[in-house]
């Protein structure tokens, strides 16, 4: 083991002339797919810049419950009254003592990123990486967790059926209480809505080590990397309104409460990266 590990790091790399050489890598990992450029500034440092994205998909589904006592009770109030004005009166779509909501859980970010590549051999394929990714501002699917599902189309409906015929008005939510505070679930698609967004801040931090070469000295080259994002300034957001993390317990679901309470405890998300690297020049 202690031979291979020298020759690695003593093996023959004559592609780290400054400025004299490019390369394009792709790449797969904990962070989706990417793309980089990366060129040598010196015989030990490499300056890489690319752009990573994560697919679209649910990593799983969970239910939130929501209570519907109180919209239960004002139904068969409601129904009550109608009956009495019209006998054949009666609710098309009834509550049942809790509405479900089926949720995806979905993690993205999609970040632009500068790194530093640092081979402690200059001829070496052992390197160490430093960075930044950052992810901008404007865009709209920035969070790095979201949490969102719909409601049934009866439960709806008969939140819908309910206001129109309640003669105290149309006030009736479907709505989810998060510490004491409730959260009003919204229209979508004919359906109610629920959004809950852990978003962290645009710009985070990388550490990481891998083996391969930057630059190829052939036309292909392989890396391998390992290291860590650190994020920090970690909110989360329900229906677009701030919500303390110490509230939420399994109001979001049992796996929720638990996947949201570790990455508030401890902001570093693990990378595994593989990337072909195609020299330009």
């Amino acid at each position: 083991m202690l031979a291979i590990g020298m020759a690695l790091c003593v093996s023959a790399q004559d592609n780290m002339e400054a400025f004299r050489h490019l390369s394009i890598g792709a790449e797969a990992g904990l962070s989706g797919f990417g793309v980089e450029l990366a060129l040598p500034i010196q015989k030990h440092l490499v300056l890489k810049a690319g752009y990573n994205w994560m697919p679209s998909g649910d990593l799983f589904n969970t239910n939130i419950s929501l209570d519907t006592k109180d919209l239960k009770e004002a139904q068969n109030r409601v129904e009550t009254y109608k009956k009495a004005l019209d006998p054949n009166f009666s609710f098309a779509h009834k509550f049942e003592d809790e509405a479900i909501i089926n949720a995806g859980m979905h993690v993205g970010l999609s970040n632009f990123k500068a790194m530093i590549n640092w081979y402690p051999f200059a001829y070496g394929r052992f390197y160490l990486s430093g960075g930044i990714f950052y992810t901008p501002g404007s865009n709209q699917d920035d969070s790095f967790i979201r949490l969102s599902g719909n409601t049934t189309e009866n439960d709806w409906a008969a939140l819908k059926e309910l206001n129109d015929n309640d003669p105290k008005g149309s006030n009736n939510e479907l709505a989810l209480e998060i510490g004491g505070n409730k959260y009003a679930v919204i229209e979508k698609d004919g359906c109610g809505y629920m959004q809950a967004d852990f978003k962290i801040d645009p710009l985070k931090y990388y550490f990481g080590l891998g083996l391969g070469r930057c630059i190829p000295n052939g036309k292909v080259g392989f890396q391998f990397e390992v290291g860590a994002m650190i994020y920090h300034n970690s909110t989360l957001y329900c229906q677009n309104q701030e919500v303390d993390l110490k509230s939420v317990g399994n109001s979001l679901g049992s796996d929720a409460e638990e996947i949201l309470s570790y990455v508030d405890k401890y902001p570093i998300y693990p990378q595994l990266t593989l990337r072909l690297s195609f020299r330009v020049f």
